[in-house]
């Protein structure tokens, strides 16, 4: 299953614990910035909307206040989202090449 999830993130450091996020990410965004902290949005292949959060919990594990948490068919970018096309691309391309 895949799941479009955004959560509000209370540090000034957004990025994941690791790099590249574990394999569950398929992709994350900063899509906003506040003095207080920042909105992140993420691309998670998993099998339940618990399991998704837990694994976005296990790199931005101060993530708690959910915006939303939707199950979609395939994933679709524009260009306002930039794809970090050394690991991102491919994890992506496989999350919507599985049914």
């Amino acid at each position: 299953m895949k799941f479009w999830l955004s959560w509000y993130q209370p540090t000034q450091d957004y990025r994941p614990l690791t790099y590249p996020p574990n394999e569950a990410i398929a992709g994350w965004w900063c899509s906003g910035f506040a003095s207080e902290g920042h909105t992140i949005c993420a691309a998670v292949v998993a099998d339940s909307e618990e399991a998704a959060k837990a694994a976005v919990n296990a790199d931005w594990p101060e993530a708690e206040n959910w915006r939303f948490c939707e199950e979609r068919e395939k994933f679709e970018f524009n260009d306002r989202w930039q794809i970090d096309t050394e690991w991102s691309k491919p994890r992506l391309d496989a999350a919507n090449a599985s049914t």
